[in-house]
């Protein structure tokens, strides 16, 4: 029985939840609802996230959208006015992989070894341990308007911390969490922890103070059109809105066909309204839309490549009625940007902005026109078969949607979806469906896909597949749009050497590390391989894979951490391993091995260290490091 519904929590309710919620560190005594609300009505209208967009968006300009957080203070507020430097009033500010869900101890311990070794050990901002009265000193040391980033395990307390401390923004999307953060939380548990949010802006807005809520949808993980993207944002600005939110901004992501990103930001708008309007809630404002770089795509290492993304997400953003745009730092591959990186990529989306904004130069095309139709079809359908799942109650309809996968994406962290769709890219790079999965796209929207799927596959002279799709999404990160797979007989040549034994390997992302498309790609290579895989998924506990090993009698792991943390996730794994009787276990890891700016030859110092026999940089190939488990399970006799 689904226990969710879209209604309002009654204060009661509320009230009980606040106190349980406040309790859960000591800096939660530090939250004064009334207090909070008499220091907002100080605050000048450029802290607030609402009115500074729409401002941006009276005058017809753009404003930069850029993420910001470190550990320490001093250095937060160091970033911070670095960015009003070159123009920055909005600021995404971003938690630590700890912080959001709610280790708050690893993330003291972080913090202090920050400040005391003066490396950043956490990969964003510990705003629960930092409390309000420390946050209001970031927030009062510079102009603009902050929106903190969370998961659903922290996103309550977080937000408590951060209203009280004058922060006016913050994302509501529980299907970002379902997508891309939460493995084991169910849909209700992610709307129940959404209407938490959306009733604590409900309670600042009632008493006079305008906090907004972006909405970020399900993330695509893989190249696939942006419609349940676009659907579950609805779904989002919907639930957020029952419960008294009054501002909703749209977060539309940039996938780079022009036709498509172009037409997507044009309809996006006018599909909020006709349903916010449908269901009622007719004074929720829309202050403006907000461009995002990417659809999780890998980035660019090479820096011109890198540039080149950058200024393509600037240019189509500057074509279109944004009112601001997030776009990813030329170092954004390398792991946590430095301060030179941000000043140096803003100052060319600025260039960009200001330049393409001037000319007023407006896009039409037939192409546009097109996609914008199919984008409204698509849809429109998908959220009249959410609400007639749930008898026109949205909450129970979309629980009911992941389940029936109504509601799917590819590469989803969380392990409630069908994940039966997939998809890749066109002759022309747009994004179309090889597989719809269960999803309810109209039969006019199906042919027109259809046919640009079956334009490429006859210039290609194969079917589009798996392969096909994997190559399409990191097509980006070496500078096209269309990837080059390798024909299905080579890929099977180059995997299919015979073994005496079929090993064991267990894959996962290690710590509370929540990308999940790299461990899933590398799971699905060794299984068409020949090796038998046990696959953990994300946020693995390292006490996790010795379980596994131990249980499965395990030949190898292979782990993956792109989130800059696993150092401090992993001390002592190979002397926890020999204790567990496991010692000489094949030990692999790769990826962003560290926070900031990262030399690759001292991270295989530091891992090797650790006991790990083979690290691997960002970017690996993987069919390198399934040779190098087959040598060295040979070189042990192992195959």
């Amino acid at each position: 029985m689904i226990r969710v519904r879209q209604q309002r929590l009654d204060d009661k309710t509320f009230a009980k939840m606040r106190s349980e919620v406040l309790s859960l560190w000591p800096t939660g005594k530090e939250v004064d609802l009334d207090e909070a609300v008499e220091y907002h009505k100080k605050l000048p209208d450029g802290k607030n996230f609402t009115k500074v967009l729409a401002k941006y968006r009276q005058e017809g300009k753009i404003g930069l959208f850029p993420r910001s957080g470190v550990p320490v203070v001093e250095e937060e507020i160091k970033l911070l006015r670095s960015l009003n430097e070159v123009g920055v009033r909005l600021f995404p500010f971003t938690t630590d992989s700890y912080t959001r869900n709610l280790q708050l101890d690893k993330a003291q311990k972080g913090l202090e070894e920050s400040i005391r070794t003066g490396k950043m050990k956490l990969n964003g901002y510990p705003i629960i341990n930092h409390g309000v009265k420390t946050t209001r000193k970031v927030v009062e040391s510079c102009e603009g308007a902050f929106d903190p980033r969370c998961s659903r395990v922290a996103n309550s307390f977080v937000g408590e911390i951060a209203f009280a401390s004058g922060m006016t923004a913050m994302p509501n999307s529980f299907f970002g969490w379902i997508g891309g953060y939460d493995k084991k939380a169910t849909p209700e548990e992610c709307i129940e922890t959404a209407q938490y949010l959306g009733r604590l802006i409900g309670c600042y807005a009632e008493r006079g103070v305008i906090i907004s809520t972006d909405t970020h949808g399900w993330l695509p993980n893989g190249v696939i059109p942006l419609y349940v993207n676009m659907a579950t944002q609805i779904i989002e600005a919907l639930i957020s809105a029952e419960q008294g939110v009054k501002s909703i901004v749209p977060l539309m992501n940039f996938q780079g066909n022009i036709n498509q990103d172009v037409a997507e930001i044009r309809v996006c708008e006018k599909l909020f309204r006709k349903y916010l309007d449908k269901f009622g809630y007719t004074d929720t404002i829309i202050p403006g839309v907000i461009g995002n770089q990417s659809s999780l795509f890998p980035f660019p290492q090479d820096l011109g490549n890198a540039f080149g993304y950058i200024n393509y997400v600037a240019m189509v953003a500057a074509m279109t009625d944004l009112a601001a745009c997030s776009v990813k730092t030329v170092d954004e591959a390398l792991g946590v940007p430095s301060i030179e990186s941000h000043m140096q990529t803003y100052r060319s989306a600025n260039w960009i902005f200001n330049v393409v904004r001037q000319q007023k130069f407006e896009v039409d095309a037939e192409g546009i026109r097109q996609e914008a139709r199919m984008t409204e079809l698509s849809v429109s359908a998908i959220l009249d078969k959410v609400i007639d799942m749930g008898d026109g109650d949205i909450a129970v309809g979309a629980v009911k949607a992941i389940h029936a996968g109504v509601l799917d994406s590819p590469f989803s962290i969380n392990i409630y979806p069908k994940d039966l769709v997939l998809g890749a890219r066109d002759l022309q790079g747009a994004c179309r469906y090889i597989d719809y999965g269960n999803l309810p796209i109209p039969e006019e929207v199906r042919r027109y896909n259809d046919e640009k799927i079956k334009e490429r596959e006859k210039f290609e002279g194969s079917r589009l597949d798996f392969n096909t799709s994997l190559a399409d999404f990191w097509a980006i990160s070496k500078g096209g749009l269309i990837g080059q797979a390798k024909k299905r007989e080579e890929d099977e040549k180059e995997t299919a050497e015979e073994m005496k034994r079929v090993p064991t390997v267990v894959t996962g992302t290690v710590g509370v590390d929540a990308h999940v498309i790299g461990t899933k790609i590398i799971s699905r290579a060794l299984r068409q391989a020949g090796f038998n895989v046990v696959a953990l998924g994300a946020q693995t506990p390292a006490e996790e894979f010795i379980k596994a090993a131990q249980e499965t009698d395990a030949d190898a792991m292979m782990i993956t951490s792109l989130y800059g943390m696993a150092e401090m996730d992993l001390q002592g794994f190979r002397d926890k391993c020999i204790e567990a009787g496991i010692g000489e276990i094949l030990l692999y890891i790769g990826g962003i091995l560290g926070v900031g700016a990262r030399d690759f030859k001292e991270d295989e110092i530091t891992f090797k260290k650790l006991g790990f026999d083979r690290v691997y940089p960002p970017e690996s190939d993987v069919k390198k490091s399934i040779r190098d488990l087959r040598e060295d399970l040979k070189a042990r006799g192992k195959i």
